[in-house]
């Protein structure tokens, strides 16, 4: 039924509920990318400061410690969340998949991060953007269509070929640290992709604060298995401390919890369009706070990356309607 329909108050009254929900989202997405990009600095910075290699802390046990900080974090922000009892038995499931996949990233992440730059790290960011398409379109088993190979290439070319390619050229066509710890840094991205794709499956069901709650203290398990089972030192400098809190707490957690309202927000096309100049912001921060040197071939990278994600809408905005019907088909089963 409509109010005043002889006034047209209705039509105005959700014109301006779309802008406000869309304007949050777009708000609540730039945030997050923020506090993405923030990441590759404050980690660089424990894991080699003053440019010294640190054999203390391992990415392990680092890893162990931001994901149980996070969970701790979260658990009092859930309060209002629904019940751990009520969350159906298939979504347990994939919170603890979510769980190992974000341990497996953050630590592969690390391993790479220690041995590339922080530079680098920005310009590889999105390719778990890129593994999220390619795994969709696995899941779905569908082609790439002509006009959507054109932006696929400069996606691959814009966060794989062109920055991997000038290290290889920089350092003598050679399979350097630096390339090793690039590719640790692509594969954290196969990972992370993983973990969007199942994040936004059961996002429609699960609050996003008790979704990164219950992840963050299953990744934190995982890296402990790992701890123990291949017996890693579990010591760490207490003076590194406040900056674990700080990349947990910060940059991953709130940044996750953010993208995942973001999704329910806006949508999963234009929440991975504006997330992905987190690369772009990550590229400045290097610059600024670690005095990297910003080279063209990064800049044309990032350019690249972020282009071919735009022109790619139209087939991000297909998997994300897809998903969206595998939701409500879920929440019949």
């Amino acid at each position: 039924m409509t109010l005043f329909p002889n006034m047209g108050i209705t039509p105005d009254i959700r014109k301006i509920k779309l802008t406000s929900r869309a304007t949050l989202g777009y708000l609540v997405v730039i945030i997050a990318a923020t506090l993405e990009a923030l990441r590759q600095i404050l980690s660089k910075a424990f894991l080699v400061p003053d440019g010294q290699i640190t054999n203390e802390l391992n990415p392990v046990t680092i890893s162990f410690f931001i994901f149980i900080i996070i969970g701790l974090f979260f658990s009092p922000l859930t309060r209002k969340s629904s019940s751990i009892k009520t969350i159906r038995k298939k979504d347990l499931l994939f919170l603890t998949l979510i769980g190992i996949a974000e341990s497996s990233a953050l630590i592969t992440y690390f391993f790479g991060l220690h041995d590339s730059t922080a530079l680098n790290a920005s310009v590889l960011n999105n390719s778990e953007l890129m593994f999220a398409i390619l795994l969709a379109i696995i899941i779905f088993r569908e082609k790439l269509q002509k006009m959507e190979r054109i932006p696929s290439a400069m996606i691959i070319s814009g966060m794989i070929i062109l920055p991997i390619g000038y290290d290889f050229y920089s350092n003598g066509i050679t399979m350097s640290k630096v390339v090793f710890g690039d590719s640790l840094l692509l594969l954290a991205g196969l990972f992370w992709a993983l973990d969007i794709i199942m994040s936004h499956y059961i996002s429609s069901r699960v609050d996003s604060k008790r979704i990164t709650q219950l992840t963050s203290f299953l990744a934190g398990l995982f890296a402990l298995c790992l701890i123990l089972g291949f017996q890693i030192p579990f010591k760490i400098d207490i003076t590194h401390m406040p900056a674990i809190a700080i990349v947990g707490i910060v940059s991953i957690g709130m940044s996750t919890a953010l993208f995942i309202t973001g999704l329910k927000l806006i949508g999963a096309v234009r929440t991975i369009l504006i997330y992905s100049i987190n690369s772009a912001f990550g590229v400045i921060f290097s610059g600024v706070f670690l005095h990297e040197s910003v080279t063209m071939a990064s800049i044309i990278s990032v350019s690249l990356a972020f282009l071919g994600i735009y022109l790619l809408r139209n087939r991000l905005g297909s998997r994300d309607q897809k998903l969206t019907i595998r939701d409500e088909e879920a929440k019949h089963d």
